[in-house]
């Protein structure tokens, strides 16, 4: 094959190499986009699950506030959560967003379906007997516990939409890691490739061309004091840098994206505190750290008190303000292993790791109540921070997480309830009065 034709040769496999990996990059980047989109409907998903609950129990809260006040005030966050609860249910009904494992997230949609018209029929009921003058029917109906039976019911189905939506969220992470790998590996072998390809072409030219040149030259003098020209100097090193550095570019896009996206599925925007999605890992590690060391672990459930009416009379801007100076004080008090999250509305939970004893528990909130003791500033107005405090510890209240976070949330409502204290432990004759309202 004449020297004219092995040149064509080789300059054509160099341009279909090129424009492989020019294909692969442009591949991987939609692929990127693509995973990242599934990834954000699944978050998606796991936020309005969140909203669905907290309307429902908003509305639980006017109804019980309405029926123990007669005010009728209390009806405002009753009728306003009911409409967000049949909203945010036909938003998840309505919606692709929910995997389809077997069609058993939508089964569990329709259990919650049932159960949220019998709720909402029974939270209706007691209005209308307390509003038609027997209140002492209404609160009758209310002790028989069925709305608590069907909101742990539907608590629970929740929890577990938001479980199954949690490992799809992880496995679209790992699947979307494994994709990046592995077109990256195709990538790299591609460049591989393109690089040996070069240089067998830098080898080819000097010897079929340079040399021949040199030979015709040898006997004048060198060019540039005698130094002959670098081969590697002339041939397409730029274009090879400028190559890497795209690829190194795009890598490093992709990784803070996704850097990015696993700190907003696992963070909350407003407080950039952990938010529920990590909760139960967290503290089932540090239950499995406790057995080890043969030491106690405390959940202290906190509630912002008065946090309504800051958002009614001053509006979310003020109410905004408060939880992420709240949020700040808490974590500015807590050791370096201790960790607070921000749970939904105007809750935080705080997980103590290495408890050796209730003194170490009660120091953290003596700090706590320390830190909000100053008023936040806001325009013209001072906004004081107060907070009702649940204690649960393990291994004496509970030994999983969720029957430690909802020992804490007991405690925490008979601290509220309690003008005179600012925290509760929990302990089991609060079990009976678990039902009571928010105060």
């Amino acid at each position: 094959m004449s020297l004219r034709n092995k040149l064509k040769v080789i300059l054509s496999i160099l341009f279909i190499t090129f424009f492989v990996n020019f294909y692969l990059s442009y591949t991987l980047e939609k692929d990127s986009e693509s995973k990242i989109y599934m990834m954000e409907n699944t978050q998606k998903t796991i936020h309005l699950t969140t909203l669905f609950i907290d309307s429902l129990k908003d509305a639980e809260t006017g109804q019980r506030g309405f029926l123990l006040t007669l005010d009728p005030s209390y009806l405002e966050p009753y009728y306003a959560g009911t409409k967000k609860v049949i909203l945010y249910y036909d938003l998840l009904h309505n919606s692709k967003l929910l995997h389809n494992y077997g069609d058993e997230q939508h089964k569990r949609l329709e259990k919650i379906k049932i159960l949220m018209d019998k709720k909402l029929k029974e939270l209706n009921e007691t209005i209308q007997l307390a509003k038609k003058g027997t209140r002492s029917e209404a609160i009758k109906l209310v002790k028989r516990n069925l709305g608590q039976y069907y909101m742990d019911k539907i608590d629970n189905l929740i929890q577990k939409i938001i479980q199954t939506e949690a490992m799809e969220l992880q496995r679209k992470k790992d699947e979307y890691i494994f994709t990046k790998s592995r077109n990256f590996t195709l990538m790299v072998v591609a460049l591989t490739f393109f690089i040996l390809l070069s240089l067998y072409m830098v080898i080819f030219i000097n010897s079929y061309l340079f040399n021949p040149l040199e030979l015709l030259l040898s006997n004048t003098h060198k060019i540039d004091k005698g130094e002959t020209i670098d081969v590697k100097d002339i041939v397409s090193q730029d274009e090879m840098g400028y190559l890497l550095s795209s690829f190194y570019k795009m890598s490093q896009k992709v990784y803070i994206r996704e850097k990015k996206l696993n700190y907003t599925a696992s963070h909350d925007e407003l407080t950039s505190l952990p938010n529920r999605v990590n909760l139960h890992e967290d503290i089932d590690l540090a239950i499995l750290e406790a057995k080890k060391n043969n030491l106690k672990v405390a959940i202290l459930f906190l509630d912002l008190n008065k946090f309504k009416a800051v958002n009614d009379n001053l509006g979310h801007e003020a109410g905004d303000l408060m939880l992420k100076e709240s949020a700040k004080r808490f974590a500015s008090v807590l050791r370096s292993d201790d960790k607070v999250f921000r749970i939904g509305g105007d809750e935080f939970l705080i997980l103590l790791k290495d408890i050796s004893n209730s003194s170490d528990i009660d120091r953290v909130i003596e700090q706590l109540l320390l830190s909000i003791q100053d008023p936040i500033e806001y325009k013209s107005h001072k906004l004081q921070i107060s907070v009702s405090i649940g204690v649960a510890l393990f291994p004496e209240d509970a030994n999983i997480p969720d029957e430690l976070i909802k020992a804490s949330d007991i405690a925490m409502y008979a601290a509220k309830k309690d003008n005179k204290i600012n925290f509760r432990y929990f302990d089991n004759s609060l079990l009976n009065r678990s039902s009571d309202k928010r105060g």
